[in-house]
């Protein structure tokens, strides 16, 4: 019987060009634990390389630096990347980092790693957005920029020494407001990073991370008790027997509901954009969702009186959430409805 090999951890660092990616990664590698090799595949934009000489511990045993030059790793040097990833994760390393140039997708990049062929010998890990709120302009980040942020895991603003107090205000706001929530977001200076940011997919153990601020998801931390008759189902974890889990409170002031399904369960992009329209229409005061469909991932953001539905760089898993005021409809009913709109994938 052949040893199935161990999956290789990887973690993608993203951010835009200027922001301090390569700093936070000599940092990282800096913390490597003793005995590991590590990898990192290095994203330039321009044809003569230069990130690779600019990592300090690329000389170093131990940790195997690579290069991809001439154009973006989610399109135009695609391939290139491909087979670079390939050659990498067959030198079995403990740890690969790549670090996409400021101009690629982030999208593109995870949809590489999801391959079938890539996507079994790979444990996506943790995915860092580096930001630099003091840069910005007077209207928010740019499109580039708030895609990477919304596909991040973790989300965090270097140079905060250099940004105001009003600009890291704007900030918060902005992390606290993304769906999914990330498993942390916080303010740093000089690409300090600490090297547990590494695998908070995974664990959420605070240590050296409570200078930063994590998520908080009310399935773990409790329910605020909002009147004497309620219900709040357990919130078990999505797996290899349960890829859809279901996750609602239930109390007759306000009502939440909300689905976990795993990322190989694709559902119809139509019939998902007219089921939540006609969820709002029985009442639900605000929808918040990210599917993967058979047009690719959506995000949806519906309310009374607005809807926002645009393509979406997370690529974790399905997740949507209701508010209803009061009890709401039957959750049994809405979730059966909602296995109704799975399709076969693509």
């Amino acid at each position: 019987m052949q040893k199935q090999l161990r999956r290789i951890p990887v973690n993608v660092i993203c951010g835009s060009l200027g922001v301090g990616k390569t700093t936070a990664i000599n940092h990282l590698l800096a913390q490597r634990p003793k005995g590991e090799r590590w990898a990192v595949l290095v994203n330039e934009y321009g044809q003569i390389g230069l990130d690779q000489a600019l990592l300090t511990a690329s000389d170093k045993p131990g940790v195997d630096v690579r290069e991809v030059a001439g154009g973006c790793i989610c399109c135009s040097a695609g391939f290139m990347f491909q087979v670079s990833l390939i050659l990498l994760l067959r030198t079995r390393p403990d740890r690969l980092l790549i670090e996409p140039t400021g101009l690629a997708t982030l999208s593109g990049i995870l949809d590489t790693l999801l391959h079938p062929g890539i996507r079994e010998a790979v444990d996506l890990r943790s995915v860092v957005t580096l930001v630099a709120p003091g840069s910005w302009p007077e209207d928010g980040p740019r499109p580039e920029i708030l895609e990477t942020m919304t596909g991040a895991d973790v989300l965090l603003a270097n140079r905060a020494d250099e940004a105001t107090e009003e600009q890291l205000h704007d900030f918060d706001l902005r992390a606290q407001a993304f769906f999914p929530k990330k498993k942390l977001f916080g303010r740093m200076t000089q690409g300090q990073i600490p090297i547990e940011v590494l695998d908070l997919v995974s664990s959420r153990k605070q240590g050296p991370l409570d200078a930063l601020v994590a998520e908080s998801d009310p399935a773990e931390h409790g329910h605020h008790k909002h009147a004497a008759h309620e219900h709040v189902d357990p919130a078990p974890s999505v797996g290899p027997d349960t890829p859809m889990v279901r996750r609602a409170h239930i109390s007759s002031i306000a009502s939440t509901m909300g689905w976990v399904v795993r990322d190989d369960h694709v559902f119809d992009h139509d019939g998902m954009k007219d089921l939540f329209r006609g969820w709002m229409g029985r009442g639900a005061q605000r929808l918040k969702a990210v599917v993967q469909t058979d047009h690719g991932w959506w995000s949806y953001n519906l309310t009374e009186n607005s809807e926002q539905i645009e393509r979406s760089p997370y690529r974790r898993d399905s997740r949507l959430e209701l508010v209803f005021q009061g009890e709401g409809p039957d959750v049994s009913g809405l979730e059966e409805a909602l296995r109704a709109r799975l399709v076969e994938a693509p």
